[in-house]
């Protein structure tokens, strides 16, 4: 579930009538299990969804969290630090011991006060520029361009920034087997998912397609570089049904300013590919900044298979640059 799913989710159940407490990792150190932007929500009853870590430290934010929205808690926002160590003198212990440290968010949200904030950054769609701002004063949308998400603060004041603009985005040309596998991965982790076709019947079956996926259809590969959202912060994995329209794609991407971009296939076939994108005149630059085979060498043979390799690579990549 990518971060605008987690907010629909959020103003469903406020739409439904239901108080929520909202945890959200807005800060962490290396080796904490709780990662930046991880998030998790808990009703009365205890039932959760998303993660903020997991193990001891979530089961007894869990537990607080129940028993505050049983009690009618109407407490403002508010940071918490926690360190994963069991060491003398640690101030904020996790109750876990794996190292690193994280702050959390937390947000007590009435249907009757904050609805109508998720509902406008929810209506903001990926792309226009909508923030969601929340300090201990409560929550408010602005608009701004950035993507992405951080906490500012100061002596005085703290603000955690988060943008309607997912930043972590995947644009997947070829909409077949492998390319639904790879789209619900990628979905499930947390992309803003794009798959391109020129196929309609390849995009049609929407219960092969997570609900957030968007999946538009091309007349001809060359509409890519018009169709593509924020190409600088987007990384393309190419995997048509054929060589030729893999070709015809690159070639129609070639130009355009990506984060990174990829092929699928064997040495030889990518081998063939370079050789002819070159004989269209593409510059080496750019035939040298196409990564492939993309997956990283496992044994993949099963279109899941095959998107848990290339989805490795996207993270170790995306992991390395940051």
């Amino acid at each position: 579930m990518n971060n605008a799913a987690f907010w629909r989710e959020v103003l469903a159940r406020l739409d439904a009538g239901t108080p929520l407490f909202v945890a959200l990792v807005v800060a962490n150190t290396r080796g904490s299990p709780g990662t930046l932007g991880a998030r998790i929500l808990v009703d009365a009853e205890g039932n959760t969804q998303g993660t903020i870590g997991g193990g001891i430290m979530e089961a007894n934010l869990v537990h607080a969290a129940r028993e505050g929205l049983r009690a009618g808690c109407d407490a403002s926002p508010a940071l918490e630090r926690l360190e994963h160590r069991n060491k003398p003198g640690t101030a904020h212990p996790s109750g876990l011991i794996c190292a690193g440290e994280q702050t959390n968010l937390h947000c007590w949200l009435k249907p009757e006060r904050h609805a109508a904030t998720i509902r406008a950054f929810c209506a903001a769609k990926d792309g226009d520029g909508a923030t969601l701002e929340i300090d201990a004063k409560g929550l408010r949308v602005t608009h701004a361009q950035d993507a992405g998400m951080q906490l500012t603060h100061d002596a005085a004041h703290w603000c955690w920034h988060e943008s309607s603009v997912n930043p972590t985005r995947l644009a997947i040309v070829g909409g077949g087997h492998c390319g639904k596998a790879l789209a619900r991965l990628a979905a499930d982790i947390g992309y803003s998912v794009e798959v391109f076709d020129t196929r309609a019947d390849a995009l049609e079956n929407d219960d092969a397609w997570p609900a957030e996926v968007r999946r538009i259809l091309l007349a001809d590969y060359a509409e890519l570089p018009a169709q593509l959202r924020r190409p600088a912060l987007t990384t393309v994995a190419v995997m048509t049904a054929a060589m030729t329209q893999d070709i015809a794609a690159l070639a129609a991407l070639a130009g355009t300013p990506l984060h990174w971009i990829g092929v699928m296939g064997s040495v030889a076939k990518i081998h063939e590919i370079r050789a002819q994108l070159g004989a269209r005149g593409i510059a080496q630059a750019r035939i040298d900044a196409i990564h492939g085979p993309i997956g990283l060498p496992m044994k993949s043979d099963t279109p899941p298979e095959i998107a848990v390799s290339i989805m490795a690579q996207l993270l170790t990549e995306r992991r390395g640059s940051g």
